[in-house]
């Protein structure tokens, strides 16, 4: 299957991959294998879906594996759901979230680390198709699970970093664990924001974004007590900070911002610019990535920046490129070693249709992609 524009899909074009709506009990807009009419196009542009997956003979037997599955999203998107709507009662209450929510959570982050473990530990595709509607609940889920991933690469190669600055190797499960359940509820506190400034289309207001900047410390008032650790609670808080003290709510700088913060900080960035939001239109992972590359040693952390550029490739299976010859083509696969560097089927021009590795031809590029150098970046 490949991603094109939803305008491009021609009449009786099989949809590849269900296109979600935010509904908690996970029942999608469309489902895949439905065939696209005008009647359907309409729908998905007027919902804010700009691109689908289509399933075609060019593109027979490329398959973008998202890194958490149907099931675990649907199952991900009930828990979150079920959190969020106890979260309010709480809000109205004037009480703490409560410990029911935790074990459920908890189970959620078993089941992304599993699948990350499974997916090779590279993150080919983070998201399936998803209409503005669908943010909340399903931005939660991709940058939990691209948080997990960063960490995980990061605990492994490197430690993590104690209280006293020193790095450890130990304990690191239950370390992924907390952060998880950060990063699942690391918008909670967006219950207490009005939903006029949550959905408003356009650019805030001055006196608007004061009010926006106010939700990471009102999730850790949702959170307040034992029940959540003070690391679950620092992804809450931090998340939003940078490490040239530009972020919100406190301008920390550097050191002062939990480690967990920053990961959550570059999964949380790189969701929001590729994902389909009220006010901004889903943009492509090549972008995502050059986002946080660019601001890597500024903004974001170089290490964990440096990590995530050998995770997330920038050129997903499935995706419509141009190569620097000029020849057009879908991506099929991605080397782990290379990930700019994929195999693309040749779609036009000299020797189509064929596959060719630009790992292994290395006059050729992608066209457009001018990379931020990871290592300079570190």
């Amino acid at each position: 299957m490949r991603l094109i524009p939803t305008a491009r899909v021609p009449d009786g074009a099989e949809l590849g991959r269900d296109v979600l709506i935010g509904r908690a009990d996970g029942i999608p807009l469309l489902r895949a294998g439905v065939r696209v009419t005008q009647r359907y196009r309409d729908r998905l542009l007027s919902a804010g879906i700009n691109a689908i997956y289509v399933e075609d003979d060019e593109s027979e037997g490329i398959i973008p594996e998202p890194i958490v599955s149907e099931e675990t999203r649907a199952i991900a998107t009930r828990a979150i759901a079920t959190a969020y709507r106890e979260t309010q009662s709480a809000l109205t209450s004037g009480t703490p979230l409560g410990p029911g929510t935790l074990q459920t959570l908890t189970e959620v982050i078993e089941r992304i680390l599993r699948e990350i473990d499974e997916s090779g530990g590279v993150a080919l595709a983070l998201s399936d198709l998803l209409c503005a509607d669908a943010y909340t609940f399903q931005h939660s889920i991709d940058v939990t699970a691209l948080g997990l991933l960063l960490a995980q690469h990061l605990f492994r190669e490197q430690g993590w970093i104690d209280y006293d600055g020193v790095r450890r190797f130990s304990r690191i499960d239950e370390r992924l664990s907390e952060l998880g359940l950060g990063l699942l509820l690391h918008d909670i506190g967006k219950l207490a924001i009005p939903i006029s400034i949550l959905n408003k289309p356009g650019k805030l207001t001055a006196a608007e974004w004061e009010v926006m900047k106010t939700h990471p410390r009102a999730g850790v008032d949702l959170l307040r007590g034992d029940t959540w650790s003070p690391l679950v609670k620092a992804v809450v808080l931090r998340h939003h900070e940078r490490c040239d003290g530009s972020g919100y709510p406190d301008g920390k700088v550097g050191s002062e911002i939990h480690e967990m913060a920053l990961i959550a900080a570059i999964a949380d960035v790189y969701d929001a610019v590729t994902s389909e939001r009220v006010y901004a239109p889903a943009r492509p992972a090549c972008d995502g990535v050059q986002a946080i590359m660019q601001g890597a040693g500024t903004l974001f952390d170089a290490e964990i920046a440096a990590v995530f550029a050998r995770v997330v490739a920038p050129y997903p299976p499935g995706v419509e490129i141009e190569v620097s010859d000029g020849r057009r083509g879908i991506v099929v696969s991605v080397p782990n070693q290379a990930l700019d560097r994929p195999v693309v089927r040749i779609l036009d021009g000299p020797g189509s249709p064929c596959e060719v590795s630009l790992l292994r031809n290395p006059s050729l590029r992608i066209a457009g992609w001018d990379p931020v150098p990871a290592a300079a970046a570190a």
